[in-house]
């Protein structure tokens, strides 16, 4: 694995999700009879000097009160893909080798970004599963993110506004992270764990508690749902808020939500 792969992917372990705190300016939320959920999709392609990218987008996006949202996550991947890659190009770059291919020689490095909009109705809140495949001179990344904004203010909702005491729902959901894939032996576990433990990312907010989500093969083998559940109930020493979990207010929701985009393979 090259320098640039392992040092992506330590990036966006770390990371993911680390940019502007705001989308687009706010917009009206529409009234969810005027909205056509739609589990259609269809695909984009953009192409930048040095790397092309392939979007699969849901139907939502072309709906007046999303599109703008998917136009800053379809340009947030696109500017990212085509730094790094410059990125890469010059560092391997041997300025004094006249002769060296990279001077001459410039291969498209692709992406393919799959979007899974998932909307909960009940809390005004909407989550983006992000799944990208990276190919860039014979080399191979695939990488999961995944966000979580409230669809009223326009703003990403941050770990630390679920819970009063946010850092020790971080350590119990560290702990819980670990103890379920500690037995495959990754090492990425170590890093993941560490990172749950400051910033936890990459977790998908439900009604009555969050699931964290990783790439197959990051913590566990392929055939193992990388997937884990923790219920509000495991968080409760960590005073969890109830306007983001309406379970504690004895609401029964459930664990439903409105589905738009792709089901990849790449998620359990």
């Amino acid at each position: 694995m090259s320098l640039f792969v392992k040092s992506l992917l330590l990036t966006l372990l770390l990371t993911s999700g680390a940019f502007a705190n705001t989308l687009p300016e706010k917009m009206d939320k529409p009234e969810s009879k005027d909205i056509i959920f739609d589990t259609s999709t269809y695909d984009e392609v953009v192409e930048m000097s040095y790397t092309q990218s392939t979007f699969h987008l849901p139907a939502l996006c072309k709906n007046e009160a999303y599109s703008r949202t998917c136009g800053f996550f379809k340009n947030f991947y696109v500017s990212k893909f085509e730094h790094d890659y410059i990125g890469y190009i010059t560092d391997n770059l041997d300025f004094e080798d006249e002769n060296s291919d990279l001077f001459i020689q410039r291969d498209i490095a692709y992406q393919d970004v799959s979007f899974d909009f998932r909307v909960i109705k009940e809390l005004g809140f909407m989550c983006a599963v992000v799944l990208v495949k990276q190919e860039f001179l014979d080399q191979k990344a695939t990488l999961t993110d995944v966000f979580n904004f409230n669809l009223e203010t326009k703003k990403f909702v941050h770990f630390e506004d679920l819970f009063e005491d946010p850092t020790l729902a971080a350590m119990t959901c560290s702990n819980l992270v670990y103890n379920k894939f500690k037995e495959y032996g990754y090492k990425n576990l170590y890093v993941i764990k560490a990172q749950i433990e400051v910033d936890p990312r990459n977790y998908v907010l439900l009604p009555d508690g969050i699931e964290f989500i990783f790439t197959k093969g990051t913590v566990a083998p392929n055939d193992v749902n990388s997937r884990l559940f923790i219920s509000v109930d495991d968080l409760i020493a960590a005073k969890p808020k109830k306007e983001w979990f309406p379970s504690m207010k004895g609401e029964i929701l459930g664990r439903k939500h409105v589905s738009h985009g792709i089901k990849s393979k790449l998620l359990n």
